[in-house]
């Protein structure tokens, strides 16, 4: 056979439609354990690591050599097991350091940038041209350096563009986006590779090459290199799928008994403030105006006396103390008004309120309270602005039972549409325990008053001591927009 004479190659169309179908499978497990990653912690975040690299890598190195069945040429071609096994090696590191790297949700684009890198560059390229090197056979290959070069372009960029979609996300995704970005995952594997394939020719060799290591694919190997990968792959997929479940349904539970202690503590709350209420209106008020009458009844005998008995010196001074009496009696009547909802927060405005409040925590409590309140104009409606100093009241509340704190700073800014209430104590910190404690009713509460009105809160452990919370409204409800 002449050695210039370029073999023609083939290709079964019915096993490439397998490689593809193998490929995208593989990126619905790569997809769902990644999901399952970003939300594990410790031992089980590893254990989801090693599964997903395990799953994807498998899936990779299935879909090169089920294309590698597709792929004919009239010459026997063998292959070199342990450089099978490398590749295959190759296809879950760079799997796994992909999902080292990507996992997560929304990170930065150089993490994004690096896992497509990874994914693309290593995982798939890698294992491409590794498994190729597997090859035993009387010829010689010839590459397109061209094309060598954008098969690998294209493996990373559409990685990239998977990737984009897959973690960098602060909520859930939509159906289509979902989707697409294991469609797209899928779909760069396969690219790859048939480009890969074209930048191949061979020549005849007259050359015998080392069959030391070499074994044969022949289409009883379907079983082994596709059928049970894709085994693999649908076990990875449902056992995902049962680990969503399982979460769902204890995120239920907890959220259920979130709702059942709340339910309890809005009837005590309701009950506590109304006993605080007649309380204080039967000690306070009821006390000051019987004060009050007995004052009146006396005052009305000194002026029922005769004119020369009456003593204007007396009367002056009962007059005196019982204006003094009326006073104390509007002032603790605004007390208990301010404490139901502070007429400030409607006369002047949040700003304002929040200034007033951190007055009156500083006074009542001791702790230095520092407010930076440079907001000129604030964006809100009634139901927001209420919305943002409750919370304000609870954190403040939350410093007074939990934190031991000596200070307490409060800032308040707009910035991308959005209000932004901070406020930072210098105590102890809040645990990741007390955190996703379901009877923390108070996190609760301030959560639910935030997401009602359109806004968000986030709650966390200062690294130099203390908690923030950091509450986000946005200001677009207003104004039509």
């Amino acid at each position: 056979m002449n050695p210039d004479i370029i073999l023609p190659a083939s290709f079964d169309y019915r096993l490439v439609a397998l490689s593809v179908f193998i490929s995208i499978l593989a990126a619905y497990a790569a997809r769902d354990l990644a999901e399952r990653l970003s939300d594990a912690r410790g031992r089980i975040w590893l254990a989801w690591l090693i599964g997903g690299a395990m799953a994807h890598g498998i899936g990779i190195w299935s879909m090169h050599y089920t294309g590698m069945m597709a792929f004919s040429l009239p010459i026997p071609i063998k292959y070199d097991w342990p450089t099978v096994l490398l590749s295959l090696l190759v296809g879950m590191v760079g799997s796994g350091a992909a999902l080292y790297v990507g996992g997560g949700r929304n990170i930065g684009w150089p993490r994004v940038l690096a896992a497509g890198v990874l994914l693309g560059g290593l995982g798939i390229s890698g294992l491409h041209y590794t498994a190729m090197s597997a090859m035993r056979l009387k010829a010689m290959h010839h590459y397109s350096a061209a094309l060598v070069i954008l098969s690998a372009v294209l493996a990373i960029v559409i990685s990239l563009a998977a990737l984009t979609f897959l973690f960098r996300r602060s909520e859930p995704t939509s159906s289509v986006r979902h989707h697409g970005s294991a469609a797209l995952l899928g779909m760069a594997n396969p690219i790859m590779h048939y480009t890969a394939m074209a930048a191949v020719t061979y020549t005849y060799s007259g050359g015998s090459p080392d069959l030391s290591h070499a074994v044969s694919i022949s289409s009883l190997d379907i079983l082994g290199n596709s059928i049970v990968p894709i085994m693999v792959l649908v076990v990875a997929l449902l056992t995902s799928l049962a680990d969503r479940l399982w979460q769902q349904t204890v995120l239920l539970q907890a959220t259920t008994e979130q709702l059942r202690a709340l339910s309890t503590k809005l009837r005590s709350a309701r009950e506590d403030e109304a006993a605080r209420i007649a309380r204080e209106l039967h000690d306070e008020l009821g006390s000051a105006l019987t004060a009050l009458r007995w004052d009146l009844e006396e005052i009305d005998k000194m002026a029922s006396l005769t004119s020369d008995k009456v003593d204007i010196p007396a009367i002056r001074k009962k007059i005196g103390s019982t204006t003094t009496l009326i006073d104390d009696t509007v002032n603790t009547v605004r007390r208990i008004s301010s404490e139901l909802r502070p007429s400030i927060l409607d006369d002047l405005g949040l700003v304002a309120a929040i200034e007033w409040q951190a007055k009156e925590f500083q006074t009542r409590t001791g702790i230095v309270c520092h407010c930076d309140c440079s907001v000129d104009n604030v964006v809100l409606d009634r139901e927001q602005s209420t919305a943002v100093f409750r919370i304000l009241q609870e954190a403040l509340t939350n410093v007074i039972r939990h934190a031991r704190a000596t200070k307490v700073d409060i800032k308040i800014k707009q910035e991308d549409g959005q209000f932004v209430l901070t406020v930072s104590d210098s105590g102890r910190g809040i645990t990741e325990a007390e955190k996703s404690d379901v009877l923390s009713l108070g996190l609760l509460g301030m959560k639910e008053r935030a997401r009602l009105v359109g806004g968000e809160i986030d709650i966390a452990r200062r690294q130099e001591g203390g908690t923030v919370i950091t509450v986000r409204i946005p200001v677009a409800r207003n104004g039509g927009h």
